[in-house]
């Protein structure tokens, strides 16, 4: 049943916490921590790979309601400037088209080519026809429909759907985190396997808890 998600903002107050492995996949699952903590009146449960929370820092939290709790989905730590998603979770614009999509492809190809390229050169040899034209043609010819096949077989029907449900879910938390543009393209070159974004550098973050010299 959809449950309808919510946003509360406040200070932090977490009264218990302890190790928990976080389901992330069929039969996956990584070392995390849940926790109980106090927003406000509220008591709200989570469920992250880590969490980076101190006693009365500012948070933005999206939550829904389950088994009569309040289960937190994603968190965003004003205080800290640090954001707790879901591993599952996936950012994906033209940043991401650019330097990791297209680039795997060309990999996956050029690796398909020579695999191909070998077992052509193999085949011709040992009957002592090797034509080299007629070899990188035919390795051609097979790489792209060996693509094209994987392509329609596997990506068309399942990778898209699937992609499309990650990246539409991600998309609408951090719009309901009240991310800019420029958080958003920061936690996609990240890309961390945890989904915990550090958007502070380390010398803003010293800079934030450096004495005073007045």
């Amino acid at each position: 049943m959809f449950q309808p998600k919510q946003v509360i903002e406040g200070k932090i107050f977490i009264h218990q916490r302890r190790d928990e492995l976080l389901h992330v996949a069929s039969k996956r699952y990584l070392p995390g921590c849940y926790f109980e903590c106090f927003i406000g009146a509220k008591n709200f449960t989570g469920h992250f790979v880590e969490v980076h929370c101190q006693p009365a820092d500012e948070v933005r939290v999206i939550y829904m309601q389950k088994n009569s709790k309040n289960k937190i989905i994603a968190l965003f730590n004003q205080t800290q400037q640090v954001i707790h998603l879901h591993p599952m979770n996936l950012i994906f614009s033209t940043w991401s088209l650019q330097h990791r999509l297209l680039p795997n492809i060309l990999k996956l190809l050029s690796l398909l080519f020579i695999l191909i390229f070998g077992l052509f050169a193999l085949a011709a040899f040992s009957v002592d026809q090797f034509h080299l034209n007629k070899v990188i043609s035919d390795t051609f010819i097979f790489t792209l429909i060996g693509f094209v096949l994987f392509t329609i077989g596997f990506v068309l029907p399942i990778g898209l759907p699937y992609m499309h449900i990650r990246l539409y879910r991600t998309l609408k938390l951090l719009k309901m985190l009240d991310l800019t543009m420029d958080q958003i393209l920061r936690m996609e070159k990240m890309n961390p396997q945890n989904g915990i974004y550090h958007l502070l550098t380390q010398s803003e973050e010293f800079a934030n808890v450096a004495p005073s010299t007045d």
